[in-house]
């Protein structure tokens, strides 16, 4: 990094550091000013509008009135994204970011003002906890297969751990799907664009008796992909030592790429067993053969790593010099030796029981049990046999809740509850080394992690009068974990242990230090605790009008590194990661109900940060996941609601986040004051939504929404950056009281951004997942 872009960078942070606190003053200013305004315009009282209620905290309350930030989406609000996965978290939530890893959308990434995760092995811990019809879900391979019929979506932002769930430092997900209705009824929604896709999903509500309900729901989705697979290409028959070593397999062009083909299903059954106790049950199956996307190489990037790999790739051999002819940059155009696909099914089975107890007092029991086997393989994004993966994993998980909530008096609550988690993977990769070259080996890690999470929690507020709460959290939190295993060089040469030397300096060691007569076999453990707690307050100056202030902390359980073992101290445990957050805000929601606002300051200072680093291991440098430094991150959020003419409602919400690697303990100083992974400086979205009736029976509503995502990384190095991007969609829909026929389209100015970024490991080039391009279609919904 020269040092114009150091100074350059030091400036930047200062900036948005007076950009946070102006903004937070601004939109205070700006709810003090709209609390003047509108007070004038209605005596209409805010508990008489429809004032948004959710059960984030596990009882149902006013969005108002809770010390934090809680979006919520809607039904409405998801069915207008269209994604039908969780991409519409990113797309109406500003600070959250949306990525994709080696699985696709089949494994995302959810990242929570600057606070995610960076690695893609499914053994870790989610820094941002996700919860399916309150059962926390132990691995985000879970999530978008049971994304359909979901009634909304709540995002919490900060740490949690003292109210339900697992504990998290950057927030929670919690998706509810629709419940049974006592009348028989329900919906068929059909989505169809370009591109080959088609989304169908509905559901029927099956009332058996008032008592005993059952709603049934299902999903079907595909599509032909908008990537064009070109083969191997300028690859066919290539082989490293033509005299020696047998040319690789020939990959034939494939056309599209890409494609889609997923299906899920859930039944839920709800028996009211009297008037003080409801049993929910719900089983869920989906599976997913989706193929998936081939970042690409262009010509861009081409040359600097022809460059970096001149040692083992002859920069003069006719086959490179007519791929590097043949390279455009054109990211839906790919050439690749393998077709990486997805075969992955999963179960999903979970029981609630509700009961309330004479004084206002409640219990809450859930079991749930998860199960997902996956297999699948990635390329290495060239159309030479370089560094191919093929993965297989078995992930199971067995959950137990139980919490029981009351009231001391008419203005103090409390709330106990007790957490438990087993789950289990069993987890296969090989790695396919230079698959026709003088190096070619198989290096196949197989380990089984298990692990069991406790956590105990208690929480309690207080009115001492009107116009003051303070609420106060507890959580002791305990991990055992064991991961065993080894990994085997398959080589079929004998030729093993190339010393590190060999490679230029700065490139990741190749070299497989393993003899393929003796495997290294790990066996390790992990016991670790953590006692977090979580202090708040609100203070309401005007009916209106919402000052809160909340201090916490927050744990993330160490692990292991779930990618290839190359070595012993590549299987050692990582620590546990820890975070104290400080936050201010304020909500104002005027008395007609027109306008809302909020802002927010925030402040995290993270000990013991877990990332994905260069470290020296074996005498070598190699990419391993551990504790490689502190953090702090520190933000503003602004969000505004406004209808100012009937029919006419406007979503906005801005997010600045400004966060730097403190302490690094790696091989790279440089990384000392490098941004965090998926932590833009600035995201917003806003919705704008015009409904008008037509005559009594049809109405139109038109919608144009926008996010924008600043320019960002997606490792501690910094060396990925992905640039700024807006993604604008538009809809018209025409509206009967039990049908709805929309046109749509999605990214509707053809922007090029990116949603996953793949390093180079000094085999592959840098090359990044591309997002959607510009798609269109037409959606049909009908209720019965």
């Amino acid at each position: 990094m020269s040092t114009y872009e150091i100074k350059n960078n030091h400036f930047k942070k200062k900036a948005i550091n007076l950009a946070v606190t102006g903004a937070f003053i601004a939109t205070s200013g700006l709810t003090i000013f709209t609390s003047q305004a509108y007070a004038q315009t209605s005596n209409v009282e805010a508990d008489n509008i429809d004032v948004i209620t959710v059960t984030a905290r596990k009882k149902t309350e006013s969005i108002q009135d809770i010390p934090g930030v809680v979006n919520v989406l809607s039904t409405a609000e998801l069915r207008a994204n269209g994604t039908g996965d969780a991409k519409s978290l990113a797309l109406n939530t500003p600070g959250v970011i949306y990525s994709e890893t080696y699985a696709g959308a089949s494994s995302p990434r959810i990242t929570i003002r600057g606070v995610g995760d960076d690695d893609f092995n499914p053994n870790g811990s989610s820094s941002a906890a996700i919860h399916v019809n309150g059962i926390y879900q132990g691995t985000n391979g879970l999530l978008n297969g049971q994304y359909f019929d979901i009634a909304r979506v709540e995002v919490l932002k900060g740490p949690q751990g003292t109210l339900y769930g697992r504990n998290a430092t950057a927030g929670a997900v919690n998706i509810i799907s629709k419940r049974p209705d006592i009348d028989f009824g329900g919906y068929l929604d059909l989505d169809i664009g370009n591109f080959g896709t088609f989304r169908g999903e509905g559901a029927v509500d099956l009332p058996i008796s008032e008592d005993f309900l059952v709603r049934v729901a299902a999903m079907y989705g595909s599509s032909n992909g908008f990537y064009e697979h070109l083969g191997t290409g300028p690859g066919t028959d290539y082989s490293y030592a033509p005299d020696t070593i047998t040319p690789q397999e020939n990959v034939a062009a494939q056309g599209s790429w890409g494609g889609a083909d997923r299906a899920s299903a859930r039944v839920t059954a709800e028996w009211s067993v009297s008037d003080a106790t409801l049993v929910t049950a719900k089983l869920t199956l989906g599976q997913d053969k989706s193929e998936l996307a081939i970042p690409d190489v262009t010509a861009d990037n081409w040359a600097e790593y022809a460059s970096s790999t001149a040692f083992f790739l002859d920069p003069q051999d006719p086959a490179l010099i007519d791929f590097a002819n043949a390279l455009d940059n054109d990211p839906f155009t790919v050439y690749s030796n393998m077709l990486p696909k997805l075969d992955s099914e999963q179960v999903g089975a979970n029981l609630q029981i509700d009961h309330e107890f004479s004084g206002d007092t409640t219990a809450t029991v859930l079991i749930g049990y998860e199960s997902l086997d996956r297999d699948y393989t990635t390329s290495d994004n060239l159309p030479f046999a370089v560094a191919d993966y093929l993965f297989n994993n078995d992930f199971s998980q067995f959950t137990v809740e139980a919490r029981l909530a009351g009231q001391y008096s008419n203005n103090a609550s409390w709330l106990v509850g007790a957490f438990s988690l087993q789950d289990k993977i069993d987890f296969g990769t090989n790695l396919l080394f230079l698959n026709s070259g003088l190096w070619q080996t198989d290096v196949q890690t197989d380990y089984i992690q298990e692990r069991d999470s406790l956590g105990i929690f208690a929480s309690s507020d207080w009115t001492p009068v009107d116009w003051f709460t303070l609420e106060a959290g507890l959580r002791y939190s305990s991990d055992e974990v064991t991961f065993t295993g080894q990994t085997q060089n398959n080589d079929p040469y004998g030729v093993y242990g190339t010393p590190p030397s060999f490679f230029p300096a700065g490139q990741v060691y190749i070299g497989v230090p393993i003899d393929p007569a003796s495997p290294l076999v790990f066996d390790e453990s992990l016991d670790d605790s953590k006692v977090t707690w979580k202090i708040s307050s609100i203070f309401t100056p005007a009916k209106q009008w919402r000052l809160y202030g909340t201090v916490s902390t927050g744990y993330k359980a160490g692990g292991f590194d779930g990618s290839t073992i190359l070595s012993a101290q590549e299987a050692l445990p990582i620590d546990s990661e820890t975070v104290i957050a400080y936050e201010v805000g304020s909500k104002y929601r005027s008395k007609n109900g027109l306008v809302s606002a909020e802002a927010n300051l925030f402040y995290y200072d993270f000990s013991d940060y877990q990332s994905t680093a260069k470290l020296i291991v074996a005498g070598a440098s190699t990419n391993v996941r551990a504790n490689v430094s502190d953090a702090t991150i520190q933000g503003a959020e602004l969000a505004l609601t406004l209808s100012p003419i009937d029919g006419l409602n406007i979503k906005a919400g801005a997010a600045l986040i400004n966060s730097e690697i403190d302490n690094f303990q790696g091989e790279d100083a440089t990384i000392e004051g490098n941004d965090l992974p998926f932590s833009p400086d600035v995201s917003w979205n806003i919705a704008v939504v015009y409904a008008t009736p037509i005559n009594d029976n049809f109405s139109l509503r038109s919608q144009i929404d926008a996010s924008s995502t600043g320019e960002h990384f997606q490792t501690i190095e910094n060396n990925d950056q992905v640039d700024s991007y807006s993604i604008m969609n538009a809809r018209v829909a025409l509206e009967s009281a039990d049908w709805e026929v929309a046109l749509w389209v999605r990214n509707l100015t053809d922007e090029d951004y990116n949603v996953g970024f793949f390093p180079t490991t000094g085999l592959t080039p840098d090359t990044f997942l591309k997002g959607a391009p510009r798609t269109f279609g037409v959606n049909f919904l009908k209720h019965f």
